[in-house]
């Protein structure tokens, strides 16, 4: 017995060592050739190359970003002149002969709303699928341009050739009116969805939400120019010839800047997608020849990651590049009706442009004129309104991508309502601000004047907070949500919906809010938007995602696993993601380069 028992554990040491050496025999060979496992290696290099930031293309990334901002800036300045030309088509001095001088009350009316006509019109055409089924992005942006030069040449004949017609001449500037609002339907579908499918995750929001700023940049200067032109009656039509200078630039640019890289990959045109790309970034690649493409180059490790995730979000979609002399198609039947299929993103996101123009702030824009008239600021009025509303944009800019956009929502819908709570207490106990007075021939300046100082201090600062508020959130944020959330197949028509939705809406709201204000008076008025506004901050809580620092794929990817019935809140869709949401951003980083 004794003898024994020493061998059996002898022998298990034997198989132990023999397990071991052949263990350190598979280490060896592994760190020999490192390269036995390709397909691994190579899957981390994309995702490493797709998590870390790459290095952007200044110059590239600014030629992207002109057109479409451009476009936006030629919107807000159209708002802001056309103010002031209507005041010279009404000046009393006009000679006679013109066809101006007597202008109806219906033709001032039409005159004003026919660039929300327009716009209506071209975003009806993008839903109707007359242009956007095979129109990328950069064609509709194209096909603005074109219609500001024609609508504008139109205006500015109106005035000159026309002037001494009394039947043509006041239809054709609102015809030229007409085409360019339809320039800017194509413009508020195409630029946001541009931005949103250029630009880098971790600086998207910044630029979405940019486009607003440059709008309301838009608006400062219009009124500038109008205030500075105002002198001489026949100065509209040099406001409204000032334009061009621009738009045939900006027309010229789309030719030189890429189309989108996601609809190239949507429509199956995969090498001028990288090309696309490789616009917006600095390539690793030592390859002289820019046709040559080094596959192991950080540009094409993300692109590669990039079509992967395209091609698994719209699955069956997705198509291989076409061969030469075929035309790409895709046989995607969308229809608007497919929007029902993505319930979720659907109320969200038009939810967020309902409440955008029912919070009241378009109504309050137009009496903001008559409070800071009161309170000293004459004739410049509507240029402080005005600049207030773009430095809180460019403020909202450089948060939207640290702070996230559901935060900036609720803030804004918290300012907003106390500022409309403040208004509605004010005018209560304001016996001169009863219903109907403002309407009286009575003078503005006297119907304040028999108010105290306090008050007129409290609903100066009230109007100052409510149209900041609105600047926060509603106005940048909310069509950077509508460019984000929708699937890229149908994302096009979901922008073309909230579109038109946003300019219906606002027609109804401005149409009835002076009937209402006559009837009920100003304190109801502002109490029914604090109402809505609390109403808008539970929405935003409840259903609004939180996309910050995510790609378009990996949100559409997110919001996909919620099922239609699923009625809970909706929690930060990047806080599963790795460090890459914790990022810093760049957008700083980007100004001051």
């Amino acid at each position: 017995v004794p003898t024994s028992r020493p061998k059996q554990p002898r022998r298990k040491r034997v198989v132990l060592i023999s397990k071991q050496v052949k263990q350190a025999h598979n280490q060896m060979v592994v760190m020999m050739h490192p390269a036995s496992p390709p397909s691994s290696s190579k899957s981390q290099k994309r995702q490493q190359a797709t998590k870390n930031n790459l290095e952007i293309n200044i110059l590239g990334l600014s030629l992207v970003c002109m057109t479409p901002m451009g476009l936006g800036f030629l919107y807000g300045f159209d708002i802001g002149a056309t103010s002031f030309v209507l005041q010279l088509l009404l000046s009393s001095d006009v000679h006679d002969g013109v066809w101006w001088s007597d202008l109806t009350s219906v033709q001032q009316g039409l005159i004003v709303s026919a660039l929300s006509l327009g716009a209506l019109i071209g975003s009806h055409l993008m839903i109707l699928s007359l242009f956007s089924k095979n129109m990328g992005r950069r064609m509709e942006l194209r096909v603005a341009a074109c219609l500001y030069i024609a609508g504008t040449c139109i205006n500015v004949a109106s005035g000159t050739l026309l002037q001494s017609s009394a039947n043509f001449g006041f239809y054709a500037l609102f015809l030229g009116r007409i085409l360019f609002g339809i320039g800017v339907g194509f413009v508020m579908h195409g630029a946001p969805a541009y931005l949103a499918e250029m630009c880098p995750p971790h600086i998207r929001g910044a630029v979405v939400s940019a486009k607003e700023t440059v709008i309301v940049f838009g608006i400062v200067v219009g009124y500038t120019m109008g205030n500075l032109l105002s002198s001489s009656n026949k100065n509209w039509t040099v406001i409204y010839a000032c334009t061009v200078v621009l738009e045939i630039p900006l027309f010229l640019l789309t030719f030189y800047i890429p189309r989108s890289k996601r609809w190239l990959l949507l429509h199956g045109y995969r090498e001028e997608a990288e090309q696309s790309m490789r616009f917006i970034y600095l390539s690793n690649s030592t390859s002289k020849n820019d046709n040559d493409y080094d596959d192991d180059d950080d540009i094409s490790l993300a692109f590669t990651e990039l079509a992967k995730q395209v091609d698994d979000s719209i699955g069956s979609s997705f198509r291989n590049t076409p061969e030469e002399g075929e035309q790409a198609t895709t046989t995607s039947t969308t229809t608007i009706f497919s929007l029902l299929e993505h319930k979720h993103t659907l109320v969200a996101s038009m939810g967020l442009i309902i409440f955008q123009q029912v919070s009241g702030q378009p109504s309050l824009l137009s009496y903001t004129t008559v409070l800071l008239d009161a309170a000293g600021w004459g004739g410049n009025a509507s240029v402080f309104s005005s600049l207030l509303m773009m430095a809180v944009s460019i403020s909202t800019v450089l948060f939207v991508d640290k702070v996230g956009r559901k935060p900036l929502l609720k803030l804004c819908c918290c300012v907003m309502m106390v500022a409309s709570i403040v208004l509605s207490i004010c005018f209560y106990t304001m016996n001169d601000f009863d219903s109907g007075d403002l309407d009286d021939d009575t003078p503005t300046n006297e119907l304040l004047s028999s108010t105290s100082t306090t008050h007129r201090m409290i609903v100066l600062i009230a109007v100052c907070l409510y149209i900041g508020g609105y600047q926060i959130g509603f106005g940048p944020v909310t069509w950077c949500i509508v460019s984000e959330v929708f699937p890229l197949e149908i994302r096009g028509k979901a922008i073309a919906l909230g579109v038109e939705l946003n300019y219906l809406l606002g027609f109804l709201v401005s149409f009835l809010l002076p009937m209402v204000q006559v009837s009920v008076g100003w304190a109801p008025c502002f109490a029914v938007f604090a109402c809505l506004l609390a109403l808008a901050y539970w929405f935003v809580d409840r259903c609004v995602p939180e996309t910050r620092g995510l790609t378009l794929e990996q949100i559409q990817l997110k919001l996909s696993s919620r099922t239609p019935n699923d009625n809970t809140r909706y929690d930060d869709l990047s806080q599963d993601d790795d460090d890459d949401d914790d990022s810093p951003s760049e957008t700083t980083r980007l100004i001051s380069r």
